[in-house]
Formats: C-alpha cells, sequence, structure tokens
C-alpha cells in the first residue's frame, strides 16, 4: 500500500510504521549531515579517488578476462575433442596413482595427538626409552564358550600358559627364528635405545605383562635372586653364581613335569593381586576363562626383525628395501605367528568358537564376528583395521554409489544422457586427479578424508550445472533474438534466415558471456570454498592432523574441480551438441505442457501493454495452484512417491527405515520440483510477498539453535559402538576388555631421580625412600580413584616371592618387598634377635640392589630406565583405566593431576608430588589424557575454525563484491544454518566427534557458493523487485538442481556400515537443503528488508516495492518466448 494514498486507505498497522519512521527521521539527517561532512573534507576526496581508481581497475581486468574468454573458448570451441583428449591425457598421467592413495592413509594413534598439548609433550618424553603403544592379546578358553564347544579350561592350566608363553617366546623356544621363537624373544631390548641400527636382534616388544609372564617372572626369580645375592658378596661366594645352580627351577618358562601345576598355584596365590589384573572369571563357575597378554611395543619398528610388509610404493630412494616394518606389519606379524602355529606348538593360537562366548554382548550379537580363542586387539590394531575398514567403504561404497545417485539426478532433473557426460566426467577427472596428486606429493591421510568424496562430487556438480544451465540460457536468448529478427524480416516480406543453434559466433557468444557471469559467480564460488577450507590447514586453530589431511585434500580437489569443469564442460556441450529440451516423451506432463502454454500466452498478451500484463499477474497470483504431474496432483505425487521410494528402499538396499525415508524424500522432492515451472516464480515473489514470515521464521530457528549451541556441540566426543565399522573382531574384544577388566586405557606419570643421584649405595630411582613415597602415592590417593588401578616398581616387588632353599634348608620365604622392608636390617646385630643375626652379612642396601636384580629385564625395561653411567634414574608408574564417557574420565584426570601437582608444578615434567628434594614427577599421560586433548582440540577447532572462516569470507566478499553490506547479507544466510546445526543434532541424536567438528566449516564452503550466485545475479538483474524476482526464480531453480545433486552425492554415506558416519552424512544433507533455502529466500528477505527500511527510513514508506500495483515485474518476452 503507498503511504501517499489517502488517508482512510492506510490501516493501523501501517500508521504505526510510518509514525515510527517519521521519529527516526532526524537521527537519518544527523547522519546524513556526518556522511556529507566527511565527503567533502580531504578524507571524502581520497576516499572518492581511491573508489574512483578501484572502479577502474576493476574494469581493466574485467575488459582484460573478458578478452582472455574470448581467446580461451575461441580456441577450446574450434576443436573441442582435442582440448577433451589433451585433458583426459592430462588428467589420467595425474591420477594413474588413484587406486594407490589407499596407503597415503594412516590408521597410526599418533597422527591424532594434538599439536602441543601437554598429554603429547609427556607421551614424547616416555617414548625415548619406553613404550605407548599397546597391542592386547585377549585369550579365552573353552570354559567362554556356549553350547557343545563350552569345556572346564582354566587361563592357570599349565597346558594353557604353556601356549601363551609360547606365543610371548621363552626359554623352550628361543632360537628357533622367525615367528616360531614368540613375539618377545628378546627380553633385552628396549626399544629405539638399542634398535638403533639394522640386524640389532631386536623383536619390536619392549615388555609383557600377562598370566603366563607372572608365572614365568615367579619361577625363574629364585635363581636370578641367588645370583644377585652372590654378586653383592656374599661370604665365600665366588660370583659364578655356583649356590644358584642348586635351585632347579632357573628358566624362564612355565613350570614343567610333575608337581609343576602345583607350584604354578603357589605362584598364583603368591602374586596376589598382581595376577588378578589379568585373568576373570566371566560366567562366576570359579574358573579363570579369559586372560589378556598385554605388550609394549616399540613406537619405531624400523630397526626390527618383525616379518616386513611389502611398501605400496615399491622400491625407492627412500626405501630402496621396498619393505617395510612399522606397527602395521607387527600386527600382521603377531597374525602370522598365530596362524602358523602347529597344534602341537599352540592348539589355541587357531582356535576359533562358532558359539557366542559369554563375554559377548547379547544385544549386538548381529554384528560380532566368530571370535578366536587369541585376539589381537588394543587401540593401534583397533585403528588400523578401522583405517583399512573405512577405505573399503569409500572405495567400495561411498564413490560408486555418489557417483551413481548423482547420475541419477542429473537424469532426473535434466532428462537427458549427455548431460551426465558434461558434468560427470569433470568429476570423476577431478577425483582421480585430486587422490593421485595425494600419492604424487606424498600426502599423509587419515580415515577422515571419506567424507572429501562425497563433498567434491557435489561441488563438481555445482560447478558443471551452473555454467551448462547458464550456457543454455544464454544460448536460448540469442536464438529468441534471432527468430524475433527472423520474424520481422518474414514480416516485411524478406526470406527469413535460418540459424544453426550450434553456429560458432553463438556458441562462442553464450560461452564467453556465461563466463563472464556464472563464471564469474563459480570462480567467487570456488575462491571463497578455497579460503573457506584452508582454514582447516592452520595448524594454529586445528591441533589435529587428521583434520587437516581433510582440508588439504579438500583444497586440491576444489581447485582441480573449478579448472576441469571451466574448461571442459564448453567443450563438452559443443561436443555433444547438447540442448536442455523441456521434455521427452517419458517425462511429458500436464505442468510441461501448461508451461508452454503460459508461455505462448505471455508473449501474445505483450501487445496488450503494462496494464493487460499487471491484470495477468494479479489472476495468476489469485489463481496460484499446485498443478498435476502424470495426472496427479503435484503435493500427491511427492508423498506417494516419497513412500514408494522409501519402501521400495527399505526393502530392497541395506538402509535403515530413517535413512530410506530421507533418500526417498531427496529423489521425490527431486522429481516433483524438477516438473513445476510455476514453482520458481512463486518462491521468486517469496521475499516480497512474505517477509515478515521469513524474518520471524528464522529468527525463531536462530534463536533456538543459540539456546542450545552450547549444550550440543559442547559434548565430549563418544567412542560408541555405532561410530566404528561393525564386524570389527579386534574393536569387539578391545570393548569387552575395557568393560570386564576395567582397563583398557594405558596411562602413566614419570618419578624423576636424576637430580637427586645416588643415595644409599643404590641407583637414585632404587632408593628406598623413593620407592615408599611411590607406594604412598599409590595406597593412600590414586588406588582410591574410582574406576583407576596402578602397577609400578612396588607392585612387582609386592609381587615377586622368594623362596630361597640350600640343600633343603629355607633361607628366605617371603616377597622382595617384605624382605628390603625386614625390620631384622635393624635388628642384625641385636643379641636379643637371634632371628635376625644372618642378616648381619649384608645391609639393607645391598638387598635393594639384590631385589632390583631379581626382576628379569623385561619387568627393568617396562619400569626403569637404562642405565646410563649411574644406574636407573627414571621409573614409570602405570595408571589404567577402561574406555568410559569422557566426561567422567576429565574428572577422574583431574582427581589424578591435582595429587601429581603436588604443590604447584613449574611444568608438565616437574611436579613434587613425592615431597623429596631431587625428585620430581610428570603429570597424567597415556591414552585418557591424550583423548580429552584430542576431544579439547577437536571442540576447539570446532569453535575457532567456523568463527575464523566466517570472518575471513565475510572479509574477501566485501572485496569480491565490493559491497560489505552484501558480504554480510551473503554471509548472513550461511551463518543461520550453522546455528541450526544443534537442532539437528539434537533432533537425529547425532554425537560431536572428528567429523561433526568439520560441518560448520564445510557448510560455509559449500553453503556460501549458493549465496555468491544469487547475489552475483541480483547484481547482474539489479536490486529491484523484478530483479530479484527473476534471480531467485531463475539462479533458484539451478541453486535446486546442484543442492539435489550434492544432497545425492552425500547420500550415499547412507549406506556406509557405520551409524555414526551415516549421521554425519544425514547432518550434512540437512543444512545443506537449509543453505538452499536461506540462499533462496532468506538472503534475498535481507535485501528486499534493506531497501524498504531504506525507504522508511526517507519518508517513503511502501514505495519502494509496490507488488500488486507497479509494472516492474513484468516477464521479460524475449525471454520468455517460445521457438518452435
Amino acid at each position: 500500500m503507498n503511504a501517499s494514498s489517502g488517508d482512510g486507505q492506510i490501516d493501523d498497522e501501517t500508521r504505526f510504521w510510518i509514525w515510527f519512521f517519521e521519529k527516526l527521521a532526524p537521527i537519518r539527517e544527523k547522519f546524513l549531515e556526518f556522511k556529507k561532512s566527511i565527503g567533502d573534507s580531504p578524507v571524502g576526496g581520497y576516499l572518492e579517488t581511491a573508489t574512483q581508481l578501484g572502479e577502474d581497475i576493476s574494469d581493466t581486468l574485467h575488459e582484460s578476462a573478458k578478452r582472455a574468454s574470448e581467446l580461451t573458448y575461441s580456441a577450446i570451441l574450434r576443436s573441442p575433442a582435442t582440448v577433451c583428449i589433451i585433458i583426459l591425457l592430462s588428467s589420467f598421467l595425474i591420477g594413474k596413482d588413484f587406486q594407490d592413495f589407499e596407503h597415503q592413509i594412516n590408521g597410526d594413534v599418533e597422527i591424532y595427538l594434538p599439536d602441543g598439548a601437554n598429554s603429547t609433550d609427556l607421551l614424547n618424553e616416555v617414548r625415548e626409552q619406553w613404550s605407548t603403544d599397546i597391542v592386547i592379546l585377549y585369550v579365552q578358553t573353552n570354559n567362554a564358550a556356549t553350547g557343545s564347544e563350552f569345556g572346564t579350561e582354566n587361563i592357570t592350566d599349565s597346558t594353557i600358559l604353556s601356549q601363551i608363553s609360547w606365543i610371548e617366546g621363552d626359554d623352550n623356544n628361543a632360537g628357533k627364528g622367525g615367528t616360531k621363537s614368540g613375539l618377545d624373544y628378546n627380553k633385552n631390548d628396549r626399544g629405539s635405545l638399542v634398535c638403533n641400527q639394522p640386524d640389532s636382534g631386536c623383536d619390536g616388544v619392549l615388555w609383557v605383562l600377562s598370566p603366563a609372564q607372572i608365572v614365568k617372572e615367579a619361577n625363574s626369580s629364585n635363581y636370578r635372586f641367588s645370583c644377585a645375592v652372590e654378586k653383592y658378596g656374599i661370604p665365600g661366594a665366588n660370583g659364578q653364581c655356583d649356590i644358584s645352580t642348586l635351585n632347579p627351577n632357573t628358566g624362564y618358562s612355565i613350570p614343567q613335569g610333575d608337581g609343576s601345576q602345583e607350584r604354578i598355584d603357589e605362584y598364583v596365590e603368591n602374586a596376589g593381586g598382581l595376577f588378578s589384573n589379568f585373568v576373570r572369571d566371566t560366567n562366576s563357575d570359579g574358573i579363570w576363562d579369559t586372560g589378556v597378554v598385554i605388550m609394549g611395543i616399540a613406537f619405531d619398528m624400523t630397526n626390527t626383525d618383525i616379518t616386513p610388509r611389502i611398501d605400496p610404493k615399491g622400491i625407492s630412494e627412500e626405501n630402496p628395501s621396498g619393505r617395510l616394518r612399522d606397527h602395521e606389519a607387527f600386527i600382521s606379524h603377531a597374525h602370522i605367528l598365530l596362524s602358523g602355529a602347529t597344534q602341537d606348538e599352540c592348539e589355541i593360537c587357531t582356535r576359533s568358537y562358532e558359539n557366542p562366548v559369554s563375554t559377548m554382548d547379547k544385544e549386538r550379537l548381529d554384528v560380532i564376528p566368530q571370535r578366536s580363542a587369541v585376539t589381537v586387539t588394543g587401540l593401534t590394531p583397533v585403528l588400523q583395521d578401522v583405517s583399512d575398514a573405512i577405505y573399503l567403504e569409500l572405495v567400495n561404497t561411498m564413490l560408486p554409489l555418489s557417483l551413481l545417485l548423482v547420475g541419477l539426478t542429473m537424469l532426473i532433473l535434466h532428462r537427458s544422457l549427455k548431460v551426465l557426460v558434461i558434468c560427470g566426467l569433470p568429476i570423476v577427472l577431478s577425483l582421480a586427479v585430486t587422490f593421485g596428486t595425494t600419492v604424487i606429493l606424498d600426502i599423509t591421510l587419515t580415515p577422515m578424508i571419506i567424507s572429501a568424496g562425497p563433498i567434491l562430487v557435489g561441488l563438481g556438480v555445482d560447478y558443471s550445472l551452473h555454467l551448462t544451465n547458464r550456457i543454455e540460457e544464454n544460448r536460448e536468448e540469442i536464438l529468441l533474438e534471432k527468430a524475433q529478427q527472423s520474424w520481422l524480416a518474414e514480416r516485411d516480406g524478406a526470406a527469413p534466415e535460418g540459424f544453426d543453434p550450434f553456429d560458432p559466433m553463438i556458441s562462442l557468444t553464450a560461452t564467453v558471456k556465461s563466463a563472464m557471469t556464472t563464471g564469474h559467480a563459480i570462480f567467487l564460488s570456488a575462491l571463497t570454498t578455497i579460503v573457506g577450507f584452508s582454514v582447516l590447514t592452520w595448524p594454529s586453530l586445528v591441533p589435529i592432523q587428521p583434520m587437516r589431511t581433510v582440508g588439504v585434500t579438500l583444497l586440491i580437489g576444489i581447485a582441480s574441480t573449478f579448472f576441469l569443469s571451466m574448461i571442459m564442460v564448453p567443450a563438452l556441450i559443443e561436443l555433444l551438441q547438447y540442448r536442455r529440451g523441456e521434455a521427452r516423451e517419458l517425462f511429458k506432463t500436464s505442468v510441461i505442457e501448461s508451461t508452454r502454454r503460459s508461455r505462448v500466452e505471455r508473449t501474445r498478451e505483450k501487445a496488450s501493454g503494462p496494464r493487460s500484463q499487471i491484470a495477468n499477474n494479479r489472476e495468476n497470483d489469485d489463481e496460484a495452484t499446485i498443478p498435476l504431474i502424470f495426472g496427479i496432483h503435484g503435493l500427491l505425487f511427492a508423498i506417494l512417491a516419497t513412500g514408494a521410494l522409501s519402501i521400495g528402499l527399505y526393502t530392497m538396499t541395506s538402509l535403515t527405515l530413517n535413512n530410506a525415508v530421507i533418500l526417498g524424500l531427496t529423489l521425490s522432492l527431486t522429481v516433483t520440483f524438477s516438473q513445476i515451472d510455476e514453482l520458481w516464480a512463486s518462491i521468486g515473489k517469496a521475499p516480497l510477498k512474505a517477509t515478515i514470515l521469513v524474518l520471524l521464521v528464522t529468527f525463531i530457528l536462530t534463536a533456538s539453535g543459540v539456546w542450545i549451541y552450547k549444550d550440543e556441540l559442547g559434548k565430549n566426543i563418544t567412542g560408541a559402538s555405532d561410530e566404528v565399522p561393525p564386524g570389527l573382531e579386534s574393536y569387539e574384544a578391545l570393548r569387552e576388555y575395557s568393560y570386564i577388566f576395567e582397563g583398557g586405557q594405558t596411562n602413566m606419570f614419570i618419578v624423576d631421580a636424576t637430580e637427586r643421584g645416588p643415595q644409599n649405595d643404590t641407583a637414585p630411582i632404587r632408593d628406598l625412600p623413593i620407592l615408599d613415597a611411590i607406594d604412598h602415592m599409590q595406597v593412600m590417593y590414586l588406588d582410591n580413584v574410582a574406576n583407576t588401578t596402578t602397577i609400578s616398581l612396588v607392585n612387582i616387588l609386592k609381587a615377586v616371592h622368594v623362596d630361597l632353599q640350600v640343600e633343603g634348608l629355607s633361607l628366605f620365604d617371603q616377597s622382595l618387598w617384605e624382605l628390603i622392608h625386614d625390620e631384622c636390617w635393624d635388628e642384625s646385630s641385636n643379641p636379643f634377635r637371634p632371628d635376625c643375626w644372618a642378616y648381619s652379612v649384608s645391609s639393607r642396601e645391598s638387598m635393594v640392589n639384590i631385589a632390583f636384580d631379581t626382576l628379569s629385564p623385561e619387568i627393568r625395561s617396562m619400569l626403569m630406565n637404562a642405565d646410563q653411567g649411574v644406574g636407573e634414574t627414571k621409573t614409570l608408574v602405570y595408571v589404567n583405566q577402561p574406555y568410559i564417557n569422557l566426561e567422567r574420565a576429565g574428572s577422574l584426570r583431574d582427581t589424578i593431576d591435582d595429587y601429581l601437582d603436588g604443590n604447584g608444578c613449574s611444568g608438565p615434567l616437574d611436579c613434587p608430588a613425592l615431597g623429596m628434594d631431587g625428585v620430581k614427577n610428570s603429570l597424567l599421560t597415556g591414552g585418557l589424557p591424550v583423548s580429552l586433548d584430542i576431544d579439547k582440540g577437536i571442540h576447539d577447532a570446532q569453535s575457532d575454525t567456523t568463527a575464523a572462516t566466517m570472518l575471513i569470507l565475510l572479509a574477501v566478499m566485501a572485496i569480491l563484491f565490493r559491497s560489505p553490506r552484501l558480504a554480510l547479507f551473503t554471509m548472513a544466510a550461511v551463518g543461520v544454518v550453522v546455528l541450526w546445526q544443534p537442532l539437528l543434532m539434537r533432533f537425529w541424536s547425532v554425537n560431536v566427534n572428528v567429523f561433526t567438528a568439520m560441518i560448520g566449516t564445510i557448510v560455509f564452503g559449500i553453503g556460501v557458493d549458493d549465496s555468491i550466485h544469487i547475489v552475483d545475479r541480483i547484481k547482474e538483474e539489479k536490486e529491484t523487485p523484478a530483479g530479484i524476482v527473476k534471480s531467485v526464480s531463475r539462479t533458484g531453480r539451478t541453486i535446486f538442481e546442484t543442492t539435489s545433486t550434492t544432497c545425492a552425492g552425500l547420500a550415499a554415506g547412507l549406506f556406509v556400515a557405520i551409524p555414526g558416519l551415516q549421521n554425519f552424512f544425514v547432518l550434512m544433507m540437512l543444512l545443506l537443503v537449509f543453505a538452499f533455502l536461506t540462499s533462496s529466500i532468506f538472503l534475498p528477505t535481507l535485501i528486499v528488508t534493506y531497501h524498504e527500511l531504506r525507504f522508511a527510513l526517507q519518508g517513503r514508506w511502501g514505495q519502494w516495492q509496490d507488488f500488486d500495483e507497479s509494472g516492474s515485474l513484468a516477464q521479460s518476452v524475449v525471454l520468455d518466448a517460445v521457438v518452435d
């Protein structure tokens, strides 16, 4: 309603707004006066000069770009086949290594360590001499089996322990060579400290903790104790262990022969609580049916003697042998050992149970694979298996289905097989080039790369479709103009002039005009997307390397996709003589025919003048209905198609019901909207006719998203089973171990007595006061933390029992810890304590050294650093916890670190918790702290990258658009979608993980493309009501097509066997649909609102658009003419 109309025609609401803006008029006048004063000042002159200079430069660049485009596309269109062949050959040379990109994927846990975190620095310190990488052998006897396989085997049976010991390596299979010597045949290697050159005899295993190892330790401890006693100068000894040889149990092996089981049972009883850490009775029948062998393996396996694996890159200068020894090779080495064992050597090594075992989750039996009696598991094997499984999902499921669904969607939208080649070939080539480049540049990838494939497919379709549609639109305009000229010539009596749609000049004009308009928008889209995704590569914002590798891959992919689309699409259109037809016989509907008729009628009505056109607009508005599709009401058709497709997908594929509905809805809406031309004109009018409604709905959704943003995106990362590929035996075994043994996460802290130096005639870390302080820390504090157990030198000294007999005379029969704390050391000269007189031949300090030398080299390498001149100076205290919710785990870590902090740490490695001068300890590191730091890194990256992307894109678009206002509107349209993410996560029960952390950046990168195309078209058509309607109705349709194809590409993720990853792709699809809606409706609404407010502040309320009465929205006759 025009404000200048009679007062009686103005309603109360309009009168209020007129009054409101009249009150704001003085403020506006003041602002205009200030603006004029600036303009009249020298500063204003400088700004005007700078603006003019910028416009001149822009015009020059525009002309140069236009000339370059003419020359480039003239050459391309003259020889399109040659251009395509050259690009195909070039792409083949780069992309021939595409299949080898599997070998760029690194599944090691190390790549997930956050840069600069305390836990990472501490972990690197531990790695200098100890192990931080754990491999677990999960052993189950037939007592854990069910059905006919159920038996009575106990982990502590001599036969079972002997087989476990054979796997580990002992005196019985020492020197047999290869895998027959066991996994840990060298008890003296200490990782990189000793294994610093090839053929050094290192096995890659630094230490072993298991039921068999505890028994072997006990079985051989008496001999080592006797030797140590003689070493430290028992009177009459010659240092050759003469007395020790009188002990029959000298071997590092499981007792054999008569009485062996009794000795084993005695060792188990003496070990006490230490032994119970490694065995469980899972069915409460009094038999230990499940045990674990925990192995600390070397971080660097290069110089070990494990079975190497073939280097997928072959022989190279860096690796002349063409073979690799790493964690993946060690895991394979362990499997080779187990599978190659004979029945006599290790029957349980090749045994498997057909029936479920007692430890399996009864609710998940359908996804749990058949259980082996010995399963290789642990975080390192699980990550390797997950990496391999995700790669197979990407190659065998994601990429093929993504291409298939994209092709199907394009076929529905364009009803032409040619468009599949035009848009599909650049996509396939860009994928080959992208992943081939990662191999050529040796870029380390991670399992997260699975998210890059569908994104690149979607973006490739975006660029190709936008350019294809605009070339066709321009060609149609040229043909319509020529048709009009031909009609005029024929009317004037001249012979009608024929014309070829693919006349060289027509093709060149249509292509160059497209390159300068839509091509410009595609360039801006690619540029802003590259800028947006580049944020993912910044270590300062993204401390997690897997997230950075996705960013690098996307940057390569987007650049190659843009180049290939801009070159190949025009060449293929010319080569294939592609024209977008309105329908083929199969797809003819009443909608298409009515559209054709309406266009003819609008052409004829043009002659009646503007008022007739206005009346026609009113009539169309009054009679707007949803047309028929295949003779069915459009809305009913969409519902029926969704139901039919959803049922078909659910019954014929592996999709869940929810995912089948989502894909069915995507396909049905694509079919429906592709058939209704009138819909896009209605959408184009929405920003003008429903401005307040659009703003209100957007505000409500955005406010709701902001309200729960922190609650949803602040959740801790989960490690639930639905985020891991199903059917992984290693994962299922680790999951059971965490639950049954309440372990799985091996943490540790360092105690360092280097500054204290040797005391009491012992090495620094052997000093008894230090051991007592460690014991106090464990017993009084750490062991009282929920879900926490600890293992240290103290626990081992308490568990190793010494029973020293000489010719039937028992000299000692107690644990090493009891021995070094025996009060007789202080009473050996007391005449009233004859029981202590024997202690006078030695001293407590000597006995401490004897006790430590009694420990096997393996135990010492697990718990102490190597003697480098002054004796051992450091020890590790292991802190074990199960895999639990990180929110709970965070409080446990804080509690432990509070204890380890003492009176305040000077650094993560320098804490005074033990209260002794010269002795310091570190904070906690290992699995739990690293998981928490990864969680923090992901959350920080989630917020930081989103904010950085938004600010950078805002600045870039303000420069490219030469309008901060349009840049702000563009970012607002995408920003609200990111703020709607928490709503979808809550509704769809999506957990926070490394994939969802990237969604904000990905949505900005892809979603901003839609907004750029809309804004660029509005700038071209001018910011008028008619310009906005035309821009949205024309470009909106193309954006719908690109959104549909992108969602179709992402829909391939619904078929992966990882529910957590399925949720990620569902979230991405929904957010991109919302990005389409906000760019097509909310963004133009912001522009409309801006102009409405601008006019209102000028005192011209309601005069910017008079939708019903002005003729400004009339359609162009030339554009809407029909050529028969």
